[in-house]
């Protein structure tokens, strides 16, 4: 059997989705750009022709033709047709021929897993520093796309609940245009699953050129969106990747919302009377 046909069997038996996750920090900037637009767009790039993808990701289609090779398939359309048996029937989870109540249990064991890693990667130093920086600011900015907006949403709420001034953007034009107030004193935040999403990393980019303290929010221990930020704090694992829409990878980011507000609550006890 040749090199390229184990190639294409390995293909089909490991999850195409996890390959690019394990894949994407080796990979050349191009394809890691097309890497990240599949692993954050699974359904699109269904729907989506080689030169389509190609404008999206930002690379050639040349460079596609290369990844689907170099993770084990001959071209774009047999790529496509083992993605789509993968994510299945977008925005439902796949139950297979499982029966009702082993699907449900499948549920609970992923979500307790993804709570389980995201405890594991929570860093009460760095969550403290970040508390810090929040409990004295005067304004805080947050900013994510897609399942991220949502995320920066609902840490939003949870800030002003407690009293501090927040704003959440899910555009980036929108973003970009008002952080023109951020300076000294004030936090910006930035949520991406991969750590690659250009806007989210310009973002944080200004914010930092401004005098803001930045905080990164990803599932990636080192990513380019990580090194943009005074801090970084990992959500989960790439593992955790929202296909359809799905919810379940939520459970980590709430646990990391709430255990950087158990922090600040800390934090806000310790400021001088004059400051809350």
């Amino acid at each position: 059997m040749s090199i390229n046909s184990r190639a294409t069997t390995a293909a089909r038996h490991e999850s195409i989705l996890a390959r690019l996750q394990e894949d994407i920090d080796h990979l050349p900037n191009a394809l890691a750009r097309i890497a990240k637009y599949i692993l954050e767009n699974p359904e699109k790039v269904l729907h989506q022709s080689v030169a389509e993808l190609g404008e999206c990701a930002g690379s050639g289609e040349a460079s596609i033709l290369r990844l689907c090779r170099q993770i084990g398939f001959s071209g774009f359309r047999n790529f496509k047709l083992a993605l789509a048996a993968e994510i299945g029937r977008p925005g439902l989870p796949s139950a297979g021929p499982e029966q009702p109540d082993q699907v449900l249990q499948s549920l609970h064991d992923s979500m307790a897993r993804n709570l389980a890693i995201a405890h594991s990667n929570a860093e009460p130093e760095t969550l403290a520093k970040v508390a810090a920086a929040l409990a004295a600011s005067r304004r805080i900015d947050l900013y994510g796309a897609g399942m991220s907006g949502v995320t920066a949403e609902l840490l939003a709420y949870r800030l002003l609940r407690v009293g501090l001034t927040a704003l959440a953007f899910r555009s980036s034009n929108m973003a970009h245009e008002v952080a023109n107030g951020l300076g000294p004193g004030c936090v910006a935040i930035g949520f991406s699953i991969s750590g690659l999403s250009v806007d989210t990393v310009q973002f944080l980019k200004a914010s930092r050129s401004a005098g803001a303290v930045t905080v990164a929010i990803t599932n990636r221990a080192r990513s380019p969106l990580g090194e943009t930020a005074d801090f970084n704090l990992q959500a989960s694992s790439l593992h955790d990747l929202p296909i359809g829409a799905m919810l379940t990878p939520m459970v980590g980011k709430i646990f990391l919302i709430e255990s950087l507000m158990l922090a600040l609550g800390q934090a806000m006890e310790r400021l001088p009377k004059k400051m809350k």
